[in-house]
């Protein structure tokens, strides 16, 4: 198999359907990139979009998403009510429950509230399943991390004034 062009087998045909889409709903406008994260910035940058960008729909009330102005409360400035950062899409079955306030506890939900909230789409459950499978398959093996260490004190005088 020529590797340079992917495996065509990786997907299932309904994990294709839900990429498919997935990029037809314009999902990628914001979750674009090799993380599903949007655009590719300098390290420590993140990418910012305004959620929810469609209000009044039954979500706003039932899971609380206006109640927390973003990033607003960091920098008080007007531009940043409702601007939060776009999270990665990879393993994103081990991040739940969803969204900065924790509120919607299933992906399929969080899909339907995505789509309603973002690009204004009602789905129906076939077009869930599909995109959820897809989500689905961005899962994988979770890179470890090492947590930084201090140096040892051991030896050393400290100052407690």
């Amino acid at each position: 198999m020529d590797k340079s062009k992917g495996d065509k087998t990786a997907l299932t045909v309904q994990q294709l359907k839900g990429m498919n889409t997935f990029a037809e709903l314009g999902c990628i406008a914001c979750h674009s990139g090799p993380n599903f994260s949007g655009p590719n910035l300098p390290i420590g940058m993140g990418w910012f979009m305004k959620f929810p960008t469609f209000t009044g729909s039954e979500y706003d009330d039932k899971y609380r998403l206006m109640e927390d102005m973003g990033r607003f409360e960091a920098t008080k400035k007007e531009a940043d009510k409702q601007m939060w950062r776009v999270p990665t899409l990879r393993n994103i079955l081990f991040t739940a429950p969803y969204f900065h306030n924790g509120a919607v506890k299933t992906l399929e939900e969080a899909v339907r509230v995505m789509a309603k909230t973002q690009l204004n789409k009602d789905l129906s459950d076939e077009q869930v399943q599909n995109i959820v499978a897809f989500l689905n398959a961005l899962t994988g093996e979770i890179p470890e991390q090492t947590m930084p260490r201090l140096p040892s004190l051991e030896g050393m005088s400290v100052v407690t004034e």
